[in-house]
């Protein structure tokens, strides 16, 4: 009798996710359709499922792991005559189909509920605001498209005095079975569409679908500090559900315009601003803008090209935490490009001066630097 962990090639204290990986890698090796022909292959394969039908199952793991095989004949979870009890191939499809489809990307798996409601689809809109509004917050209407049942039919896809019959493709199961790689996998039937029916007579307003598209605006509050990439949800707005069951959501994506002065990063606010030679030297109070207004700052005397100055409490507001980022002012230093005469003999009796009074320090300790470099 074969330890179902050895059948795996997994230690007694593998995790779940490592016995399905095992799992995949064991059914793939001896897969029938790999090994045709092959008795012993094909009793291998459906000893591998046996083995994951039970240590997959935290019960019958728990059953196996105190008595074997023997625990799970009388548990009543198993199928009978061993862990397994599957009657043929196909029987282990119909119960592993999901793992199946795992691998070759296919849907598979136990068949679900026909006629059950079933939530309608989410949708996704998007819609453009300014960087003002992303900064204070606004309150703005968003229109979409979504379905709704149909109100001639009443959502059925029959035209009245119609009904529907089973459906001839998969005759009332909802699902088909198709051939994907080595393995028969269930897909939902293309025929209806999972339903298990069709109309003899489709209704003309909706074709037989049952829904309809409208037309919808919704209003949404955007809150201050959201960045363009953020979705906000709005429940019970979406598409319609099938057979009765609840509307689907609506994700409206954000996209924030850009400014003319300002740059956003998180929650910070940088913005440049342009300072002549005289007042980086000598210092200067400056107005300089922010999204609330204009405010004073004082450029100490000395100030290098690039500074950074910091203005707390400038930024935006923070989603998450009850704060604010910071407004950061880049000092750039203009030189202008065209001067008039009087300001270019000002400057030629400022370079007169610096020449003959050497108050550079960062030029003395180049020059010096250069000189040590050709010795």
């Amino acid at each position: 009798m074969a330890d179902y962990y050895e059948l795996l090639g997994v230690s007694r204290n593998a995790t779940p996710d490592e016995i399905k990986k095992a799992y995949k890698k064991m059914a793939l090796k001896h897969h029938p359709d790999r090994n045709k022909g092959d008795k012993a292959a094909e009793e291998k394969f459906k000893k591998i499922n046996e083995a994951y039908e039970a240590l997959s199952d935290p019960e019958k793991r728990q059953l196996y792991d105190q008595f074997g095989e023997d625990g799970l004949k009388g548990n009543p979870f198993a199928g009978g005559g061993g862990a397994g009890g599957f009657r043929d191939m196909n029987d282990i499809f119909e119960n592993f189909g999901d793992v199946f489809g795992d691998i070759f990307g296919g849907r598979g798996g136990r068949r679900g509920r026909r006629n059950s409601p079933t939530q309608g689809s989410d949708l996704l809109t998007h819609i453009t605001i300014t960087f003002a509004e992303s900064y204070s917050g606004t309150r703005k209407d968003v229109s979409f498209a979504r379905s709704s049942s149909c109100q001639v039919c009443g959502g059925s896809g029959a035209e009245a005095g119609s009904s529907k019959k089973t459906c001839p493709t998969c005759q009332g199961a909802g699902q088909i079975r198709v051939s994907q790689g080595f393995f028969s996998l269930a897909q939902t039937c293309p025929t209806c569409h999972g339903d298990g029916s069709i109309v003899e007579k489709q209704c003309n307003h909706c074709r037989g679908t049952g829904f309809v598209k409208e037309e919808q605006k919704v209003s949404i509050n955007i809150p201050g500090g959201i960045s363009s990439g953020m979705k906000m949800r709005v429940a019970g707005e979406g598409n319609s559900g099938m057979h009765g069951g609840p509307r689907g959501d609506v994700y409206v994506e954000i996209k924030v315009k850009d400014h003319d002065l300002f740059e956003r990063d998180g929650d910070d606010i940088y913005i440049e601003v342009p300072i002549s030679y005289s007042q980086a030297v000598l210092g200067d109070k400056i107005d300089v803008p922010t999204m609330e207004g204009t405010v004073e700052m004082k450029i100490p005397a000395g100030t290098q090209p690039g500074t950074n100055m910091r203005l707390k409490d400038k930024g935006f507001p923070s989603l998450q935490k009850h704060n604010r980022g910071s407004q950061f002012v880049i000092l750039k230093l203009e030189v202008p490009k065209n001067i008039s005469d009087k300001h270019r003999d000002h400057i030629i009796k400022l370079k007169e001066y610096e020449a003959d009074h050497k108050e550079r320090p960062s030029l003395k300790d180049y020059l010096d630097k250069v000189k040590n470099l050709f010795k």
